[in-house]
Formats: structure tokens, C-alpha cells, sequence
């Protein structure tokens, strides 16, 4: 086979590749919207005349041209739905309160000191007049009982804040801010227990709501019989993808696992379901009209689920995938799975085009690509008669081939690989189906006492023996792989190398071999290209608020200074990161002083915590190039601009608030060689290399 008889015989993946690269481009570069709608009526009127034009049809030499007015028009439709969706995003805010009326739009999660949520704003008042708008966002109520009774659908009333948020700055910190993108959020506010109250419950019919009322309702069973502990938290988030409250610890040992995309309930959980229930009533297919009772009761099951799990993205995005999967069988158009997937894949990015950032859409699609073409290959190199033993021999190749697809994302993402996924798989997907039918069972038999007792014990000693066994798997040597990393470069050229041996093995052509070497150098470039470069010092002031951590870096060694209060979830979150992705090998910790002096190459470093008599001669003494000032330091800060005007000062997060209201002004927003790492994100520069 071709890529040309691949696309003839999958035609929706002429379709779909187009409109990714048109939210891709978007996403970097603002396209103006003119633009677009001239590019999609350009490549409309194209594809018009070849459908009224038979000897357009009929020409073998114009169908590239054809192919390319398909390009241009689904090309536009993706620019034009980014715009579209991300222009809804935006709310009126200014520096003062505003007074906001909105509904909740999911269950408060628990944190600290607050409840978030997700508001969807419906008007604001601004000038003593309420404006209608459209858009989302995230909302911290201070901790009461107030806020903790609130659940989803309620209306509110706020006045607040409302600010743009935005991330650390710091160096391969996770983005939350594009996260909360992905989600249609570009806002969050925060309110006290005096500053807001609720104006009552929404009215209107919402499938969200009675969703997420349906999946309560399933909650409150499990607790009624005798589910609880760690027991309801496994059985709550691998069912209905419940994981408020969760133990982190539990968390943290199902991943080392290799399991921990159980608990996210997923294209997993919804394939499980269409199996299981597409082989119970297979035996419809035999009478007339079986095929299509056959595929109702497919889409019923699947779309029931997705009530009952609170209607979560995931849930909703693979529901969507599958039922593209059952309407082509029951329309007995199952020639290709990938037509089916690529079908679904254009339809839900049509309709939210930041699907494609989100880190289940892109695990979703890769996993069942991979299975789909992997997972026929693996399952021809052993014949296996014994039917129990053959079932296993399936588990363990559909494992492997969703492993291949995934791991570079994995890794990508998560820095670790479980060396035991495996093992995990063959305990927690086994279980996964018989817990999820197990636990629509007991819905069903709520009312009858004995019989939901029975269940409940059933399912409660079922999930204390999955998760035993899973512990015992975490607790085997080396059952993770820690400190892994790739760059977008490395992931991007990973994919390139597995597309080109998928094209080697599918076409057989010399050209994919020739793509396959070529693809293998430019993975190894970024390496040597490091071997050869001449190590450089380099320092970074990071941005932890309340906290001070400063780095200082030369090629593959990195020394991080940081104040006695440091917790080990910061590190995590800011050292970690930076360290994977610049390739630091060696590294060292240092507790800050008071007052703290490093020379780097020629460059004199100087941090000061606090003010002291005698810091002007000191400093007068060493001539320092970079001033850092940091907890109490912003004291020293006027006889510093005076006495070493030429020297750049570099305020740090754990400058305190009293000392910034008191020594910060407006005036000293121009000044050029100062830099506030609180408002800037963190400070970075490359110092000298010669002593």
C-alpha cells in the first residue's frame, strides 16, 4: 500500500491533517480573521467547481489540484474556529473590584485555604450597569461552610478582582497558564466569605447537571454500602473519575506503577465498555435489522456511562470516538478503523480546536493508532491455541503496541517510565471491567438491602485485593524509571522516527528508509552539536514566591542556592524540571547566608538578605557586577542605587510585602537595571566563562 491508497482509502484523514495544522499555526502566530474566510471561500469555490465540472473530475493530472483546494478550505476552518473560540474567552477586567454573576460550572475542589471552581460568568456589572458577557473563570472562595456546601449549578454573586493569570516564569516550570487555556480559562479571582453569596440554583436544563447529580447519587451508594477509605477513592476515580480527596500517596504509588491512567477514567474505561457489551450482544447481528439494534444499544451504553461519570472531557471525547466506531459497523462501513478515528478526531477539533493541546486527547488518539496498527503485528508472532492463555497473549500485545504510541508523551510529560506496566496491566484491566459492570449492577439493585450489601462487599474486597497487588508491584526494584526527559525537539523527531518505521513497514519503500535514516541523525544533532559547544556560566534568579532560589549553572553542573524553608514539593516543581530539560548532571545544594558573595568567571555576584552597617563597605569592596536582593535586603535598596548605579539589581520572590509597599514605587518601574522577578518572572543571564 501507498500514502496515496492510504488517504483514497481514508479520506477524512485528508480532512483532519489539514485542520490540525491550521490550530497548530494559529496557536503561534494571530492570523487575521479576513484571512481566513478568504482562504476557506477560496478552497470552497474550488472544491464547488470540481464537483460541478465532470471533466474536472475526470482529470488524472488537476487531482492535486483538487486535493489542495481541500487543503486550503479545512486549513481556514481550523484558523477560524481557534479565533472564534479564543475570542470568547475574554472578559472586560480592570485594576479595581467589579461585581460578577455567574454559575458553578463544576464540584469545588478542596485546596489549602480556599474552594476552586470553575465560574461561568454570565454578565458584569460595569458603570452600575450589568453587561451580558461569555466566558470562564477560575474562582478560590475562602474556606467556610458556605463555600463547601456549593455544588454545580449554583448562581453567585461576586465581587472581586478579576485577574489575567499567568505562570512563574520560570524555566521549564509546568504552564498552567496554557493549561487553564485548553480548558477555555484565561482568568482567576479571588473572594472572601463577605464578598460573595449565592442567588439561588440554575433553572434550566442542564445535562451537566443532572450528569453530575447522577454520578453523586452513585457516590452516596457506595458510601451506604460499606465502600469507604482508600477503597471508595479507588473505586470512585477508576468508575466514575471521582479523585476529590484522593491520598496523594495513592496517587504517587499507582503511577510508579504504571496504572495510574486507570484512575483517570478515559478512552480506556469506554473501550472496555464497548467490548464487553459489543460481545454480549453480538449474537444481534445474526437477524435483519440486528446490525442496527446492535449499534443503538452500543451508543445507548456509551453515552449512559458519560452521564454517570459527571460527563467529564475525557469521557466525552472518547464516547465521541467510539460511536464514529459503531455507526461506520452498523452502516457497515468498517472498511477502516483509522477513516473512523480521523472522522472523530475532526469533528470534536472542529468543534473545540484546543482538544488538540490537551494531554488526554493527545494520549487518547496516539494509544488507539497504535494498538490498531501494533497489535495485529505482535498477535501474529504466536500462536497460542489455549483460549485462556491466547487472552492473555492479546492483553500483553495491546500493552505493548498502546506503549509504543505513548511512551515519548509520557516521558515528555511525566519525566518517568514504569519498568512493570505490564504486570500492572494485567491486574488493573482485568479488574477495570468487571469493577465498572460490577458497580452499574449495584445502581441498578440500590433498593434491595441484601443484595447492594452483598455487591458492596464484593466490590470492596475486590478493589483492596487490586490495590494490595498493586502496592506489591510499586515496591519491586527499579518499578520506576525517574529523571527521564525529552525536549519538544526530541518528542517531535521520536514521532517522525515511528511514523517512518510504521510507513517502512506498511509501503516497503526505499524512500522510507531513507526517511527513517535521515530522521535518526536529526535526533542525535541537538547531542552533538552540545558536545561541541563551550560550557557557559549561567545564573537564574527563579520565581517562588516567598521563597529565594538562585541558580548558578556551568555546562552539565548546577549549583542552587536556596533559604532553610525550601520543601521538597518546590524543588520538585522548579529545580527538578529545569534540571531534566537543560541536561544538569551534576548537582549541589547550598543553604543562603544573611549575606552571600559568588564569583563566577570574572563576574561578582552579591545577594543580600538583610540590612547591615556594614554592607556599603562591603560591597564597596568587592565592586559587585549583579545585586540580588532578597527577604528583608529591599531596605539597602536606596543606598545601592546611589552608591552603584551601574550595577543590576535583581529583586527575588521572598521580598517582603511590607518592604515592597513601603521601598517600591511606580517611579522605579523604568529603571533599567532593575529587575523584579515577582512581576518579570524569573531573572536569567550568562555570566562570564574566564577567571
Amino acid at each position: 500500500m501507498t500514502f496515496r491508497e492510504l488517504l483514497r482509502q481514508n479520506p477524512f484523514i485528508r480532512l483532519l491533517l489539514p485542520l490540525v495544522c491550521g490550530v497548530i499555526l494559529s496557536d503561534i502566530v494571530s492570523i487575521p480573521q479576513i484571512l481566513n474566510w478568504i482562504l476557506v471561500l477560496f478552497g470552497l469555490l474550488g472544491v464547488v467547481l470540481f464537483a460541478l465540472s465532470e471533466k474536472l473530475r475526470k482529470s488524472y493530472s488537476l487531482r492535486s489540484l483538487f486535493g489542495l483546494f481541500i487543503f486550503i478550505l479545512c486549513f481556514g476552518l481550523g484558523n477560524i474556529r481557534y479565533n472564534d473560540i479564543q475570542s470568547q474567552m475574554y472578559l472586560p477586567i480592570s485594576k479595581s473590584k467589579i461585581i460578577l454573576k455567574g454559575r458553578v460550572l463544576d464540584t469545588p475542589a478542596e485546596k489549602g485555604r480556599s474552594f476552586a471552581f470553575v465560574l461561568d460568568v454570565q454578565s458584569i456589572k460595569v458603570s452600575d450597569k450589568w453587561q451580558n458577557v461569555l466566558g470562564k473563570t477560575m474562582i478560590y472562595l475562602q474556606k467556610d461552610t458556605k463555600a463547601r456546601e456549593l455544588g454545580i449549578g449554583d448562581l453567585l454573586v461576586l465581587k472581586t478582582e478579576l485577574q489575567r493569570v499567568k505562570n512563574a516564569g520560570n524555566p521549564h516550570e509546568f504552564d498552567y497558564a496554557s493549561y487553564l487555556k485548553t480548558q477555555h480559562i484565561l482568568y482567576s479571582a479571588y473572594a472572601d466569605s463577605l464578598s460573595w453569596k449565592q442567588i439561588g440554583n440554575t433553572s434550566d436544563f442542564s445535562i451537566k447537571v443532572m450528569a453530575s447529580k447522577w454520578r453523586d447519587h452513585l457516590l452516596s451508594i457506595y458510601r451506604r454500602n460499606g465502600i469507604q477509605n482508600e477503597s471508595f477513592d479507588i473505586l470512585a476515580a477508576l468508575t466514575l473519575g471521582y479523585k476529590t480527596g484522593m491520598d496523594p500517596e495513592i496517587k504517587r504509588t499507582w503511577a510508579d506503577a504504571g496504572a495510574m491512567h486507570v484512575l483517570a477514567v478515559s478512552g480506556l474505561h469506554v473501550g472496555i465498555i464497548y467490548m464487553i457489551m459489543n460481545y454480549l450482544i453480538r449474537f444481534l447481528a445474526r437477524f435483519k435489522y440486528g446490525r442496527h439494534l446492535q449499534g443503538i444499544l452500543l451508543l445507548l451504553t456509551l453515552w449512559t456511562y458519560a452521564l454517570l461519570t459527571g460527563m467529564s472531557p475525557s469521557v466525552m471525547r472518547s464516547a465521541t470516538m467510539f460511536s464514529f466506531i459503531v455507526i461506520g459497523k452498523a452502516l457497515k462501513r468498517d472498511g477502516s478503523i483509522y477513516n473512523s478515528l480521523a472522522i472523530s478526531a475532526f469533528f470534536l477539533l472542529l468543534i473545540d480546536p484546543f482538544l488538540l493541546f490537551t494531554v488526554g486527547f493527545q494520549f487518547s488518539y496516539l494509544a488507539v493508532v497504535s494498538i490498531v496498527f501494533f497489535q495485529p503485528q505482535f498477535d501474529k508472532l504466536l500462536y497460542i491455541g489455549n483460549p485462556i492463555l491466547k487472552k492473555l497473549w492479546q492483553l500483553t500485545t495491546v500493552s505493548l503496541a498502546a506503549q509504543i504510541g505513548t511512551f515519548p508523551l509520557a516521558i515528555y510529560y511525566f519525566h518517568q517510565f514504569p519498568s512493570y506496566f505490564l504486570l500492572s496491566g494485567y491486574v488493573v484491566i482485568t479488574m477495570a471491567g468487571i469493577l465498572i459492570y460490577l458497580s452499574a449492577l449495584l445502581l441498578i439493585l440500590s433498593p434491595i438491602g441484601i443484595l447492594s450489601e452483598g455487591l458492596g462487599w464484593i466490590l470492596r474486597n475486590l478493589v483492596e485485593g487490586m490495590n494490595f497487588l498493586i502496592v506489591k508491584i510499586q515496591a519491586l526494584p527499579g518499578s520506576v524509571i525517574r529523571e527521564l526527559s525529552l525536549s519538544q525537539y526530541q518528542l517531535l523527531f521520536t514521532y517522525f522516527l515511528l511514523f517512518s518505521l510504521i510507513a517502512l513497514l506498511s509501503f516497503k519503500r526505499k524512500k522510507a528508509v531513507y526517511a527513517f535514516v535521515v530522521i535518526l541523525i536529526g535526533i542525535q544533532l541537538p547531542i552533538t552539536i552540545r558536545i561541541f559547544q563551550v560550557p557557559k556560566n549561567e545564573m537564574l534568579v527563579f520565581n517562588s514566591k516567598g521563597h529565594s532560589v538562585i541558580g548558578f549553572v556551568e555546562g552539565s553542573k548546577g549549583l542552587f542556592l536556596v533559604d532553610g524553608k525550601m520543601s521538597s514539593e518546590i524543588s520538585d516543581r522548579i529545580i527538578q524540571p529545569f534540571v531534566l530539560k537543560e541536561n544538569i548532571n551534576k548537582i549541589s545544594f547550598d543553604t543562603l547566608r544573611p549575606i552571600d558573595i559568588k564569583l563566577v568567571g570574572k563576574d561578582v555576584v552579591a545577594i543580600i538578605g538583610k540590612r547591615d552597617n556594614n554592607l556599603e563597605k562591603i560591597l564597596k569592596l568587592i565592586q559587585p557586577d549583579y545585586i540580588i536582593l532578597r527577604l528583608g535586603g529591599l531596605q539597602s535598596k536606596k543606598m545601592i542605587t546611589k552608591e552603584f548605579p551601574n550595577c543590576k539589581m535583581i529583586l527575588d520572590a521572598s521580598i517582603y510585602s511590607g518592604d515592597r509597599k513601603k521601598y517600591l514605587s511606580k517611579e522605579n518601574e523604568g529603571e533599567t537595571n532593575l529587575f523584579d522577578v515577582q512581576n518579570n518572572g524569573a531573572y536569567f543571564c550568562v555570566l562570564s566563562t574566564v577567571n
